[in-house]
């Protein structure tokens, strides 16, 4: 009687076992994209707003202007703008393609740095002429937007100015010129003084008269 019992149960076991449904394989897992072979690299976030935005960054000669004494300015080209050579100067450019032209720009403060007439003369005497002769300059006064500026020309024999400190002493320039300019501002005078072969600032004598004019209040 037990055996039958046991036999009717496992019996039974067998039957519903047997009626389960299979399980259904499970789905692969769909590649994401960035498995995808040969799939475009993903734009990262704001990547579009920082290339605009080094598009958009100023060129190097597009730096704010200079000022000093109250004033600023701009220098056209062919002037180059460049690291000041002492801390005397605010500012200093060069001359594209001209080797040996140099602007000079000074300021030394509210009443400061001697009148215009003892600078001008000591730019002029700076100059020398190859028959001995005295150097003669040409002087001239311009008022550009309510700025007393005056003006001053020379040509010679170059000195090459007044020695650095701690730096290589002067070289002379022969057949040199000399473009000057001392504008009053209203925290004191700015001195502009631009030296160099004489051809090639004589071909830079617009370019110098345009940063003349270019003379300005600062903001």
């Amino acid at each position: 009687m037990r055996i039958s019992l046991l036999a009717a149960v496992l019996l039974a076991l067998a039957c519903n076992k047997s009626s389960e449904p299979a399980a259904a394989p499970s789905a692969a897992p769909a590649p994401s994209p960035s498995a995808a072979p040969n799939a475009p690299a993903k734009e990262q976030p704001g990547a579009s707003s920082e290339a605009a935005a080094a598009t958009d960054k100023p060129a190097a000669g597009d730096e704010a202007p200079p000022t000093a004494g109250g004033l600023t300015w701009r220098a056209p080209s062919p002037f180059v703008r460049r690291a000041p050579k002492s801390s005397m100067r605010v500012a200093e450019y060069g001359i594209d393609g001209e080797t040996g032209a140099e602007l000079s720009v000074f300021y030394f403060g509210p009443g400061q740095g001697g009148s215009i007439e003892d600078n001008m003369t000591r730019w002029v005497g700076q100059f020398t002429q190859p028959d001995g002769s005295e150097t003669k300059a040409k002087r001239d006064e311009r008022n550009v937007k309510g700025i007393p500026i005056a003006l001053v020309e020379a040509k010679g024999i170059f000195s090459g100015g007044m020695a650095m400190p701690g730096g290589m002493p002067p070289v002379s320039q022969n057949d040199a010129m000399l473009l000057g300019a001392i504008a009053k501002g209203p925290n004191g005078a700015v001195f502009f003084k631009l030296t160099g072969p004489r051809a090639g600032l004589e071909k830079s004598r617009s370019a110098f008269d345009g940063l003349i004019e270019s003379i300005a209040p600062a903001p």
